[in-house]
């Protein structure tokens, strides 16, 4: 299986330092680096179990919109948008709706991982269809709880859920499966994903002019001559052209769904941001591309890190 790691603020190894993770916490929030432990077991385990033919695109953001899909799965089975939950506890996935246990019953969650998995699903059929390709199949999207301590109860959930133990049935599924995706269209999806480029324009060739009837010469009206139609469609056709070889705008895929801003705001609220965006309100005070709190946050960092240093170098000089 290929993968494609997309992830922001990784080497090439795939490692992160500790000012990477501090900046990735303060943009993604706190539980970002949870978030990527628990991407990476998932990926471990498909790279071990799914044959050649798979490609594995890990926290690909579509273009503009700033919506980030944890994981993409291509190939012959299909193409599934994979959002990977790190709780604990026990929740119910009833319908698109998405419950945790308080007391002997359930109530509704802080952040509703059914629908945020389920925006991710349209969001990549979206994004794909505006590059003038229609997928065979809808882009499923599934949702699974890569920590033991997570259980779910299913009850017609409006999307796929699997708990740990669903995994190796679901890869099994995989691979027995009815081919959906030719490896060209799957190599095909791979690259509009990665590297997406407008849908292309038909370019209006010139018609020539039909033939006009000849004239009596005993007709002595004159005869209108017909507008130069040949010169108005071959105009057309060099302005088409024009068009077509345009440079690519990324904002030609700034996109959001039908519930705009609320589905992004979703969507980074499922991958841990809450924490991030809760201060980002419109008109808040920001410095440096951050809000207050997150400033306040690093100053505290560098105190605590001039006292562990402080208190080293106190040590070091009174032994010495």
């Amino acid at each position: 299986m290929k993968i494609i790691d997309q992830t922001p603020l990784i080497d090439e190894k795939g490692n992160i330092g500790f000012s990477q993770r501090i900046q990735g916490m303060l943009k993604f929030g706190f539980n970002w680096p949870t978030e990527l432990l628990a991407q990476k077991a998932i990926i471990t385990y498909f790279d071990r179990n799914l044959e050649k033919g798979y490609t594995l695109i890990r926290n690909q953001t579509l273009g503009q919109s700033g919506i980030m899909i944890p994981l993409i799965l291509i190939g012959p089975a299909g193409m599934f948008a994979i959002n990977i939950a790190y709780l604990k506890g026990r929740y119910e996935a009833k319908g698109d709706a998405w419950n945790v246990e308080s007391g002997n019953r359930f109530k509704p969650a802080p952040v509703n991982l059914i629908q945020s998995t389920a925006r991710m699903g349209r969001a990549l059929t979206m994004f794909i269809e505006r590059q003038g390709t229609r997928l065979p199949e809808p882009v499923e999207s599934v949702l699974i709880a890569a920590d033991p301590g997570l259980h779910v109860e299913s009850d017609k959930p409006a999307i796929r859920v699997l708990m740990v133990d669903g995994i190796k049935p679901f890869v099994i599924g995989l691979s027995n499966s009815m081919p959906i995706l030719r490896s060209d269209l799957a190599l095909d999806m791979v690259e509009r994903i990665t590297n997406p480029r407008p849908p292309k324009q038909k370019t209006n060739l010139p018609q020539p002019a039909p033939a006009m009837p000849r004239q009596e010469p005993a007709q002595t009206a004159p005869v209108k001559p017909p507008p130069p139609q040949e010169n108005i469609s071959r105009a057309r056709a060099i302005f088409s052209a024009a068009d077509e070889e345009k440079p690519i705008n990324p904002a030609d895929f700034d996109f959001a769904l039908a519930e705009d801003a609320a589905a992004v705001k979703a969507l980074q609220q499922a991958r841990g941001g809450a924490d991030s965006t809760s201060g980002m309100k419109r008109g808040s005070r920001r410095f440096l591309g951050m809000s207050m709190k997150q400033i306040a946050l690093l100053a505290g960092l560098g105190i605590a890190l001039i006292c562990i240093l402080a208190v080293f170098g106190y040590i070091l000089f009174g032994m010495s």
